[in-house]
């Protein structure tokens, strides 16, 4: 790196005038300070703030979309085509905290899905849950949310979640 090279990384970068121009006219100087024969000060240049600076990662978005579509994957039946199918992202109704990346949408009831593998939350196998018209061998199991206690969904006996009480995101 020459000398020339390690100024211009040294020096700092500024805002130009017009970018923080409002487009108002500055006749009368004490305008907006709400004091009679008060001056504004003299504006001092703005520094351009650096992404590290400003806390900012440009490439957030897609490092998240990219592990999200992994959990998705992971969770899915389809994981060996190598491309996961869901038909929503579902999250507790109470925190938000995510539930089920991979589910399938119930085909008569549209705010209830099911699905085989579920995060942040739990079966309470000491509650079982038997339908009225059920064979003798059906039953469920409650399931609630890890982090809030709410009830999230039921479990059959072949393990399968079944969730109504939830945020669908698709």
């Amino acid at each position: 790196m020459d000398n020339q090279e390690m100024d211009r990384s040294n020096e700092q970068e500024f805002y130009d005038d017009i970018y923080f121009d409002t487009d108002q006219e500055d006749e009368d100087e004490s305008m907006g300070l709400g004091l009679p024969n008060q001056k504004k000060k003299e504006s001092k240049s703005k520094k351009i703030l650096s992404n590290d600076e400003l806390l900012y990662d440009p490439e957030l978005d897609d490092k998240d979309e990219e592990w999200v579509n992994e959990q998705i994957v992971a969770d899915s039946m389809d994981s060996m085509k190598g491309q996961g199918k869901t038909d929503a992202i579902l999250t507790c109704p109470m925190c938000f905290i995510t539930l089920c990346y991979s589910c399938q949408r119930h085909e008569k009831y549209a705010d209830q899905y099911r699905a085989m593998f579920v995060h942040n939350c739990h079966v309470i196998k000491d509650e079982r849950f038997k339908p009225k018209d059920a064979m003798e061998d059906e039953y469920y199991h409650k399931v609630v949310c890890d982090q809030c206690g709410v009830h999230v969904a039921m479990m059959d006996q072949d393990e399968v979640y079944h969730f109504f009480n939830v945020i669908p995101t698709t």
